[in-house]
């Protein structure tokens, strides 16, 4: 049996056991996706515990995308430039960190035909999943690249890494006016404060999934159930060697497939 699963803390609702159980009946494989809330102070305990059962790998959700990494013993190039992992592989006595959200923020980006470059983007929060799109959104070259975040001095760190401008959070900024596209990278709902202030055709792109959109006339709304499809299918290849059934997964989450 494949043993797989996501860790976090706490995990109120994750949508990815739903997609990689139904993707490992499509494919026939004896395979278990398991919930497992773990706090940090149990992190160790808890992954050497799964290696020696002989997990294949987990997903990893908040709050653990950057507290994980010292417990790593090998990680991808992404992982090592992004400061977060949100998928991570056993191997024997390896614990292997991947970033597969980058893959699935730029399949997202590809789905709905945006493109970054020579645009002004507004990026809000410093976590896991706001430092895998600063990565997206430096590589794609923008006009004008914001970092908002409460903690200001790591919205400074994450800013300074990926050439951006770090802003002290404020929901009524000019800024919100003068973005092209608003990226939603925090845990908490922000479309009623943010909307309102943005500037007719821009796009608003919550990483989150959870949150029903409120329709904003003028204004595009994107949840993340895109990227969570496409982070996972990319997840699920790392475990199994086989490309995943992204048809699937759409399907066992409400998304129409291509």
């Amino acid at each position: 049996m494949i043993i797989t699963g996501i860790i976090g803390y706490p995990l109120d609702m994750t949508l990815s056991p739903k997609m990689h159980r139904a993707a490992f009946e499509a494919q026939k494989i004896n395979g278990a996706y398991l919930e497992i809330p773990v706090e940090t102070a149990r992190l160790k305990e808890v992954l050497d515990s799964l290696r020696i059962i002989g997990c294949r790998g987990i997903n990893v959700t908040n709050p653990h995308k950057e507290t994980l990494l010292p417990l790593l013993t090998k990680m991808s190039k992404e992982v090592k430039e992004v400061g977060a992992v949100n998928t991570i592989v056993f191997d024997n006595s390896d614990i292997i960190g991947y970033n597969t959200d980058i893959f699935g923020l730029e399949s997202l980006l590809h789905k709905i035909n945006y493109e970054i470059s020579e645009k002004n983007i507004l990026l809000l929060g410093a976590g896991g999943a706001a430092r895998a799109a600063a990565y997206v959104i430096h590589s794609h070259t923008p006009k004008t690249f914001f970092v908002m975040n409460r903690n200001f001095p790591k919205a400074q760190q994450l800013a300074q890494k990926f050439g951006a401008t770090a802003v002290k959070m404020n929901l009524s900024s000019p800024l919100l006016n003068s973005a092209d596209m608003v990226i939603n990278a925090t845990s908490v709902d922000l479309q009623n404060d943010v909307t309102p202030f943005m500037q007719k055709d821009s796009l608003y792109l919550d990483l989150n999934y959870k949150f029903s959109h409120k329709k904003k006339a003028g204004i595009k709304m994107v949840n993340g159930l895109e990227m969570l499809v496409h982070q996972g299918a990319k997840a699920y290849s790392l475990w199994t060697g086989q490309e995943a059934p992204v048809d699937v997964m759409k399907q066992a989450l409400g998304l129409n497939h291509d």
